[in-house]
C-alpha cells in the first residue's frame, strides 16, 4: 500500500496547520512556565522581593490611537470592504410589480405569436398560485398543468385544453419562492398570442413581478414592442433586467426569504410575515431596500455595510484593551479574515447587528470598567449610557443580545465590587473625595435607566411598524394603558408554561396597542423557538461549532466541472487557535488553582454530556459493550481535556482581569446553547467568534510581553495564516464558480459540503 497516495491537500493542509497550532500553543505555554520558574528562583535568590499578588481590577489607563493606528486601521478596513462588495448582489431586479387580487384576470397580447419552450418568472410579496392560459386566436385556450409523484412533487409542466376544467393553479408562489427568479419548463411548448392569467391568493397583496419567455435554446425571446394591449403590461416592463439564469446573485436564498421579504413589508407598510426575531434588525435592513431598490443588492447592502466599521472598532477596542499596535492589528486582522464575519455579513440576515452591537456595548462596558476608583459619577455616567443604548438596540434586533446582556450584568457586578474594595478612604483622597454612598445610589440607580428602562423603550418603539400596520391606537396613554392590561397576562402565561405541563392553557394578549402588540410577539417568539427541531441536513450544536465540524451550506450549484458552492463556518486559525487562547484566559481568568481546575471539569463534563446522545450511550438500541466504549472514549476526551486544563493553569500562576473579561464574554455568548434544544447552526457561534479574536490577541500581547526580541515575527505570522486562508477559502465563502479539484482541496473534512 502506497501511503503517500492518501496524502492529498484536503488531508495534508489541515494536519499541517493543527501540528502547527498546537506546536504554537506548546511553545507559548512553555514559555510562561519557563518564565514563572526563572521568578521563582530570582525570589529564592532574594533578587526580586516576594510581594503578595496585587488585587485583580479592571481599572487602568486606556491607549489613544496615533497615527500608525489610524493608518493601518483604515488600510485593513478598505481591504476588507473591497472583499465584502465584491459581487454583492444584483442592481437591476424588476421594480415594478403586476397585484393579483383573488381571482382576478390580467391578459395580455402579442402583436405575433410568440413561441416559448420555458417560462422564466419573478415573484414578489404574497403567496399562492397563478393560474396561465394561453391562445393562438383568443377563443380557444390552453392551461398551464402540471404531473406530479406521490408526494405531491411537481414533475413536469405541460399545456392541455382548458375548455371544461377549473383553473389550475399550476404556478407556485410559496414563501420559500418570493423574491427569485424561477424557470417552467415545458414539455410541450406551443406557440400563441394571447396570454392570461389568474391570482389565487392565501396572502395579500400578491404580486408578480416579471415573466419571460424562452426559445428551445434557452434564450430569451425578445418581446421589443411586441407587447400590443391588455391589463398586465406590468409583467413585460423590465424585460431589459432578466437575467441568463437564476442565482444567488439576484435572488434570495436561505434565510433571505424572510429578512429580506420582511425589511419591504416594512417599507410598504404590510404586516410583516417573519414575527420571530424582534423588528429592529430587519428594519435596518430595510434602510439598503430603500436606498437602491428591492434588489439583491439592496436588501444586503446595510449587512455588508455594518460589518466594515466593526473592524475599526474591534481596533480601537483592542487598542484601548492592551496598548499595543501589533496586538491591536493582527487580533482586528484574524476578525477580519474570519470566514463567518464575511458570510453572514453578506447575507441579507440579523445576525450582522447582533454582533456589531454586541461588540459596542462591551467596549462601552469596558470603558467604564477601567475607571479607577473615586472616578466621579457623570465621568462614567455616558459609559454606562452607551453600553446601555447598545444593548438596547441589539436586544431589539435579536435575542442573541440578551446572551450578552448577562455577560454585561457579570462585568459590572464585578467591576463595581472591584471600585467598592478599592474606594479610597478620605484621608488618602484628593482634596475633594468623592463620597462613597452618593456616588453608589446614583451609579445603581442610573444603571436601571440604562439598562433597564431605556432598552425597554427602544424594544418597544421597534414594533411601531407592526402596530402601524394594524393601525393601533400609538398615543402614549394606550400603550401604558397596554403594558398595565397585557404584562400580567403574558407573566401569567410563561409561569403557566414552565411550570403548567402540556395542559396548560395561555391567557389571550390583547393587540389593540403598541406594547399588546409587542408583549404577545414575546409570548409568540418564545414558544416559536422552542418548538423548532425539524431535521436540517446543514444542522449543527455547539460542540461542532467550537471545532469547525459542521458548517451551514448556504447555496449549491454544479456545472460541468465546476462547483458553485458557499458557506458559513469559521477560519481555523481563530476557531481552533482561539478554542486553546480561550483555556489560556480561563486558566488566567482564576485566583486559585482549585478554581481553575472546578472550571475545566465543569466544562468538560458538560461537553460530555452533550455527546453521550451523540455517542449513543442514551440509546436503548445500543449494546452495553458499544455503551461502554463510547463511555471510555468520552472518559479519555475527559481527560486530555482536564490534562490540558492542568497544564495551562500550572504553566501560569498569574491572574488577569482581561482575561476575565474575555472568558466571561465568550462564555455568556456561548453557554445558553448549552440547554437550547431547538434546531440549530453554525451561525449561532458568529457572536462568540469575536471574543476567540481577543483570546488570541490576549496571547499574541503575552508573548510579545513575555516572549523574546524576535517573537514579533512569530506575532505576525498567526494573522498571516489567517489571511492566506481567506484567500484560498474565499470563492466558498461568496459563491464564486471554482474548478472542482479546487473545490476538493478545500474540503478538508467530509462534513464540510464543498
Amino acid at each position: 500500500m502506497n501511503v503517500l497516495s492518501y496524502l492529498t491537500p484536503a488531508i495534508v493542509f489541515p494536519l499541517v496547520l493543527l501540528v502547527c497550532i498546537f506546536c504554537f500553543f506548546g511553545w507559548y505555554w512553555l514559555m510562561l512556565r519557563r518564565r514563572t520558574d526563572t521568578d521563582a528562583l530570582l525570589q529564592l535568590a532574594g533578587e526580586t522581593p516576594d510581594l503578595p499578588p496585587a488585587p485583580m481590577t479592571f481599572a487602568g489607563r486606556c491607549t489613544p490611537l496615533d497615527r500608525r493606528d489610524r493608518v493601518l486601521m483604515l488600510l485593513l478596513t478598505l481591504v476588507y470592504a473591497a472583499t465584502a462588495f465584491f459581487r454583492l448582489g444584483s442592481t437591476t431586479n424588476p421594480q415594478s410589480f403586476q397585484a393579483f387580487s383573488d381571482g382576478e384576470t390580467v391578459e395580455v397580447s402579442f402583436s405575433q405569436p410568440i413561441y416559448a419552450a420555458s417560462l422564466f418568472y419573478y415573484t414578489g410579496l404574497g403567496t399562492g398560485n397563478y393560474n396561465i392560459e394561453i391562445s393562438q386566436d383568443g377563443e380557444y385556450w390552453s392551461t398551464l398543468w402540471t404531473h406530479r409523484d406521490a408526494d405531491g412533487e411537481i414533475l413536469d409542466y405541460y399545456w392541455a385544453a382548458a375548455e371544461g376544467y377549473a383553473p389550475s393553479y399550476a404556478l407556485p408562489q410559496s414563501y420559500d419562492l418570493l423574491f427569485k427568479w424561477e424557470t417552467v419548463e415545458l414539455t410541450n411548448p406551443r406557440s400563441f398570442q394571447y396570454l392570461r392569467i389568474t391570482g389565487d391568493t392565501t396572502s395579500d397583496p400578491f404580486e408578480l413581478g416579471e415573466l419571460a419567455f424562452l426559445d428551445q435554446n434557452g434564450e430569451q425571446v425578445d418581446l421589443t414592442g411586441l407587447v400590443t394591449g391588455g391589463t398586465g403590461s406590468a409583467l413585460f416592463d423590465e424585460q431589459d433586467v432578466v437575467p441568463a439564469a437564476s442565482s444567488w446573485y439576484n435572488s434570495t436564498y436561505f434565510d433571505e426569504i424572510y429578512h429580506a421579504r420582511t425589511a419591504y413589508e416594512h417599507l410598504r407598510g404590510v404586516y410583516p410575515y417573519e414575527v420571530s426575531h424582534p423588528p429592529l434588525g430587519k428594519l435596518i435592513l430595510s434602510v439598503g431596500i430603500a436606498l437602491f431598490g428591492m434588489t439583491p443588492f439592496g436588501w444586503r447592502f446595510m449587512g455588508a455595510l455594518f460589518g466594515v466599521p466593526m473592524l475599526p472598532i474591534l481596533y480601537l477596542f483592542l487598542k484601548n484593551f492592551f496598548g499595543k499596535t501589533p496586538v491591536a492589528f493582527c487580533g482586528t486582522c484574524l476578525f477580519a479574515f474570519d470566514f463567518m464575519h464575511l458570510t453572514q455579513t453578506r447575507i441579507a440576515t440579523i445576525d450582522t447587528y447582533a454582533v456589531f452591537f454586541i461588540l459596542l456595548m462591551y467596549y462601552f462596558m469596558y470603558r467604564y470598567l477601567t475607571l479607577p476608583a473615586g472616578t466621579p459619577f457623570r465621568k462614567g455616567a455616558r459609559w454606562l449610557f452607551l453600553s446601555g443604548l447598545f444593548w438596547g438596540i441589539g436586544a431589539a434586533s435579536k435575542w442573541t443580545v440578551l446572551y450578552g446582556g448577562a455577560g454585561l450584568a457579570a462585568l459590572y457586578f464585578i467591576g463595581l465590587y472591584f471600585k467598592l474594595r478599592d474606594w479610597p478612604r478620605a484621608e488618602a483622597a484628593a482634596e475633594r473625595p468623592v463620597r462613597l454612598r452618593p456616588w453608589l445610589i446614583q451609579t445603581l440607580a442610573f444603571s436601571v435607566l440604562c439598562f433597564v428602562l431605556l432598552p425597554a423603550v427602544i424594544y418597544t418603539a421597534s414594533y411601531l411598524p407592526y402596530a402601524a400596520a394594524k393601525g393601533v391606537d400609538l398615543s402614549l396613554g394606550n400603550t401604558l394603558s397596554g403594558f398595565g392590561e397585557n404584562l400580567p397576562v403574558l407573566l401569567h402565561n410563561l409561569w403557566g408554561h414552565f411550570t403548567g405541563g402540556a395542559d396548560f392553557e395561555p391567557e389571550t394578549i390583547s393587540q389593540d396597542s403598541l406594547s399588546g402588540i409587542m408583549l404577545q410577539n414575546q409570548w409568540y417568539m418564545l414558544t416559536y423557538h422552542e418548538g423548532v427541531h425539524a431535521t436540517h441536513p446543514y444542522e449543527s450544536r455547539w460542540y461542532q461549532w467550537i471545532v469547525d465540524a459542521r458548517p451551514i451550506l448556504y447555496y449549491m450549484e454544479d456545472g460541468a466541472g465546476y462547483h458553485t458552492r458557499f458557506a458559513a463556518f469559521s477560519n481555523p486559525v481563530v476557531c481552533w487557535g482561539g478554542l486553546l487562547a480561550m483555556m489560556t484566559c480561563a486558566a488566567q481568568a482564576f485566583r486559585r488553582f482549585l478554581s481553575r481546575m472546578v472550571f475545566f471539569a465543569v466544562t468538560g463534563l458538560g461537553l460530555c454530556v452533550s455527546l453521550m446522545e451523540v455517542a449513543g450511550i442514551t440509546d436503548p438500541a445500543q449494546t452495553p459493550l458499544a455503551k461502554l466504549g463510547s463511555g471510555l472514549l468520552l472518559l479519555a476526551l475527559l481527560l486530555a481535556y482536564m490534562g490540558v486544563g492542568y497544564w495551562v493553569s500550572t504553566a501560569s500562576p498569574r491572574r488577569s482581569s482581561k482575561a476575565l473579561f474575555v472568558l466571561v464574554a465568550y462564555f455568556s455568548q456561548l453557554a445558553p446553547w448549552f440547554f437550547i434544544s431547538r434546531t440549530t447552526f453554525a451561525y449561532h457561534y458568529f457572536p462568540s467568534i469575536l471574543f476567540l479574536c481577543f483570546a488570541l490577541a490576549y496571547v499574541l500581547n503575552d508573548i510579545l510581553e513575555l516572549g523574546p526580541p524576535r517573537s514579533r515575527r512569530l506575532v505576525c505570522a498567526v494573522p498571516g495564516v489567517g489571511a492566506g486562508l481567506y484567500a484560498a477559502f474565499y470563492p466558498v465563502l461568496i459563491g464564486l464558480s471554482i474548478p472542482v479539484g479546487y473545490a476538493a482541496c478545500l474540503r478538508w473534512f467530509f462534513s464540510w459540503p464543498f
